[in-house]
């Protein structure tokens, strides 16, 4: 919108007339419940915000120009917690039209309806809204932060919530320009999507900041951060290739942090650069800002240019544990990814999101590859994928390209079937086609819909003609349908050649009411072995059953029946072709397919597929692989062994076994790194001593862990904290075991220490230990700790979560979460509360499952994504009381008489 324009709004503006003196008369539509009725469309906002942190509300002016697409008399908007104090329309001819505001209708939440006094269109006009909201204190829209005593403002709009900030057209589909006014006190830095073009000191210790007008973006991508923040100035990103211009850098946290910000500032830019050479065009803003946000609910967000961060991903003041290094690593990657696609590219509505999420899940984790190889990222997306097919095999699960049909829907697209799911998908289609068909289309679809608003359907239109394959009935088969598909194979060898019979079906775990009679268009790629030669075949298997014929005349030595673990599959083989590949052909596949079989192990003891002896008796093989991501597959089943099948007098064999599998590990590694030692390396010491310490139980372990933690936290009598006497990675670990064996006066001082200190990690290591404790006074004084009003938001069930999961502390911590149930709403929000009942989700019995649906079941619609966050919880508990029915004999059974191990090494 020009000056003159907006002066002569500015000039028309008259008071509001509320809703019940208005003359109008009551004539209305029905209130949206999902997308507004396209009506009346925005075109730009001129968006001037006055924020000071330290007060209890903010004001805004908003003038948002728009397109009437038909007459109408009514406006729908949404807005949520806002004040209006005018409402004005000017139109081309320069009338001014007073609106009067009517709030929610319907049980419609965040819409509202301004009401004209005549009918207006076709045709343009400028909407124009003064208003004044409460800051929000529960991490949504734009609320504080209160940090050392100073306070702050940051925003988080996505996906419904841009309209607590201001009034708008709060949809993915409207992209627009946007020019923003943010008028601060003095001495506070002003952040947002642009850089400043002016600043001017006003009134009231105040000063006024315009900043350049942004790219088309919807209204999500909209981010503020205000506050006395620490601003540093990195090295600009040099131009280069296609990108002829300078991107300035900076990284912005809270007063006395911006130090900290150097391992973030110095690793995020190969990352950016190696995303443009992956995507061939230049990063797509003027400037690039990464904020350490104090208390943040998401991971981070992806907010054009001015990319939020949950402060423990980018502040390190110390030495730094591998953990946190790839923490920061994929997390950059991911969110740097939605420049491209999300940001600059962006679906129209919610039910595909997917398009964002998946995508920069998969093309994350590939850039960490490409520019941090050590860090095994193929493996690590590989064990992403496999815990969604976890998820995926419960009959609640939703599909990647769910339909919308409420706002629950929106807040439980953000979960594993998304992200995970969907990244599993774009890498077997990836493989299929070729990585460079793949990487074209891909391009293609960016530069078709540069700025704008795309679809599913595009992006394989894309693909496919890139390919030259039609890919839209094999994705489509994946993306409406939910479930996994379970692919069993055997190897034929006559008359006919050799072949291998293919039979696919829905994988069903124990416990799940899912229907087996689904099939899908998979692209099923083996990998094989023939006299020493390797190679790979693949099909598209499109019905019940089909054959994947294989080279050559003669049987092959072994077949791996997912290639490069490429595929969204389960599978089986017949056990002549199992034992085949795990004596002849498991040396030759790569770390991915160990992976996968180890996983796939794994799904048939969870689908009653595979006997507790037929699954144990593999870790022997598994525990002494050479990657840690296989070495490490058995522990979460030797865990769910101790925790579910076996009773004391049993656990003392899987002890003697765990111990058999990892202790030589322990003595191999070490406590203390040697120089040099990979990142690999630190994360098999921690899985290993942790398993050691918790599922062996071993003593010996179990004390060092205890002494080094009480000398790394400065609370046994041999002098101060000690930061050298455990390695990063093992911190969290060895302080929980400290709370179980030193009891209170270990519980005490890490209380202590946690109130006494901002640093996000430190707090996190502390929140860890005290959620350890075991003792029944140390149990409630941990669980209390969820309603303290000294934790962050986003820490209030940090502790709630390893209790509810230990069987010896989870009845009581559940009973605490029945008796303050609604404290806990009020303290995370209807937004954070919406992921509650997963916390019953460990819990492993029929009662169990009976109690929680009793008590959640009439509360669950309260709660954002509530109904069907409680389904999968009920039959997450539902699938482990099976496991425990089918396996629990069987593991007694295993342990009474359990086979000699040597040791692995």
């Amino acid at each position: 919108m020009t000056n003159r324009l907006r002066g002569a709004a500015f000039t028309a503006a008259i008071s509001l007339v509320t809703a019940c003196s208005a003359a109008i008369p009551p004539i209305w539509d029905t209130a949206p419940a999902g997308r507004l009725p396209g009506t009346v469309v925005p075109r730009h906002y001129e968006l001037a915000m006055t924020i000071a942190p330290e007060s209890e509300r903010f004001s805004g002016d908003v003038a948002i120009a728009v397109e009437f697409t038909r007459p109408t008399r009514t406006i729908w908007i949404h807005a949520e917690g806002i004040d209006p104090v005018s409402v004005t329309l000017a139109t081309p001819g320069g009338q001014s039209l007073e609106g009067v505001w009517h709030g929610e209708r319907d049980g419609v939440e965040g819409v509202v309806a301004i009401r004209l006094p005549r009918r207006v269109g076709p045709g343009s006009g400028t909407l124009r809204i003064r208003y004044t909201a409460p800051f929000d204190e529960r991490l949504r829209g734009l609320y504080r932060v209160e940090v050392d005593g100073r306070s702050y403002a940051f925003t988080q709009f996505e996906a419904l919530d841009a309209r607590l900030a201001f009034p708008s057209f709060d949809e993915p589909a409207y992209k627009t320009p946007f020019d923003i006014t943010l008028t601060v006190p003095s001495g506070d830095a002003a952040i947002t999507n642009t850089l400043p073009v002016s600043a001017v000191s006003v009134s009231g210790g105040r000063t006024r900041t315009r900043f350049a007008t942004t790219v088309p973006l919807p209204t999500y991508l909209i981010a503020f951060g205000v506050g006395p923040l620490d601003v540093i100035q990195a090295d600009d990103l040099p131009p280069r290739g296609l990108r002829t211009h300078a991107v300035p850098f900076r990284g912005v946290a809270a007063a006395g942090r911006g130090a900290d910000l150097d391992f973030a500032l110095r690793n995020t830019p190969p990352l950016l650069v190696a995303f443009e050479d992956w995507f061939g065009s230049p990063f797509p803003y003027a400037k690039l800002d990464i904020l350490a946000v104090p208390d943040f609910g998401a991971g981070a967000m992806e907010n054009a240019a001015a990319i939020t961060f949950r402060d423990s991903l980018l502040l390190f003041d110390g030495l730094i544990s591998e953990q946190d290094r790839r923490r920061f690593t994929y997390v950059m990657a991911h969110e740097l990814a939605h420049s491209w696609f999300g940001n600059t590219v962006t679906m129209p509505w919610w039910n595909d999101i997917w398009l964002n999420e998946a995508f920069a899940t998969w093309l994350g984790w590939r850039i960490v590859g490409s520019v941090a190889p050590e860090q095994n990222a193929e493996v690590s997306l590989l064990d992403a994928v496999h815990r969604a097919m976890q998820i995926d095999g419960r009959s609640s699960a939703r599909a990647i390209r769910q339909p919308i049909e409420s706002n629950h829907d929106v807040h439980n697209a953000f979960d594993g079937i998304t992200y995970s799911k969907g990244a599993g998908v774009l890498g077997m289609f990836e493989r299929w086609i070729g990585p460079e068909a793949f990487r074209d289309g891909v391009r293609d679809y960016i530069e078709a819909h540069r700025d704008g608003n795309a679809t599913t359907r595009d992006l394989v239109d894309a693909l496919s003609n890139a390919s030259g394959r039609n890919l839209t009935g094999p994705f489509r088969s994946f993306l409406v349908k939910p479930g996994v598909p379970f692919v069993a194979t055997q190897t034929l060898c006559d008359a006919a050649g050799p072949r291998l019979a293919l039979h696919q079906e829905r994988y069903v775990p124990l416990g799940s009411e899912a229907d087996r009679d689904s099939l899908w268009q998979v692209p099923v790629c083996a990998r094989h072995a023939l006299a020493g030669e390797v190679g790979e075949t693949c099909t598209l298997l499109g019905a019940a059953e089909g054959v994947l014929e294989l080279p050559g005349d003669a049987c092959p030595d072994w077949v791996m029946p997912n290639a490069g673990a490429a595929g969204y599959y389960r599978w089986a083989q017949s056990p002549g072709d199992a034992e085949k590949l795990i004596e002849t052909g498991f040396d030759a596949l790569e770390a991915p397919e160990r992976l996968s079989l180890a996983s796939n192990l794994e799904a048939a003891f969870r689908a009653g597929g595979a006997s507790i002896a037929q699954t144990f008796g593999a870790f022997e093989v598994l525990a002494r692989d050479e990657n840690r991501a296989v070495a490490t597959a058995p522990m979460p089943l030797l865990k769910l062994a101790r925790n579910h099948l076996l009773d004391e007098t049993d656990r003392t064999e899987l002890e003697e076994l765990t111990s058999t599998l990892y202790a030589d590990r322990l003595r191999a590694l070490g406590w203390d790194p040697a120089e040099g030692e990979s990142g690999e390396t630190a994360l098999l010491r921690r899985a290993v001593v942790e398993a050691l310490a918790f599922t062996a139980r071993d003593e010996g372990v179990r004390a060092e862990a205890a002494r080094r933690a009480q000398r790394y936290a400065g609370i046994d009598a041999l002098g101060p904290a000690d930061p050298t006497a455990l390695a990063p990675d093992l911190v969290d670990v060895a302080m929980r075991v400290a709370v179980q064996d030193g009891g209170t006066r270990i519980f005490d001082a890490l209380a202590a220490q946690l109130h006494g200190s901002d640093d996000a990690i430190e707090r996190r290591h502390r929140l860890a230990a005290l959620g350890a404790a075991d003792q029944p006074l140390l149990v409630a004084r941990a669980q209390s700790l969820a309603l303290d009003e000294r934790l962050r938001v986003n820490e209030t069930t940090s502790t709630l979560w390893p209790l509810v999961r230990r069987t010896a502390t989870q009845e009581t911590t559940w009973q605490f979460i029945e008796e303050n149930f609604e404290a806990l709403i009020d303290r995370t929000g209807p937004g954070g509360a919406g992921a509650l009942p997963w916390l019953a989700s460990g819990l492993c019995s029929a009662a169990a499952a009976e109690r929680v649906e009793a008590f959640l079941a009439p509360r669950a619609a309260d709660l954002d994504g509530g109904p069907r966050n409680l389904a999968g919880a009920l039959e997450s508990i539902r699938q482990c009381d099976a496991i425990r029915e089918a396996h629990t004999e069987g593991a007694r059974e295993y342990f009474a008489d359990p086979p000699e191990f040597s040791d692995a090494r």
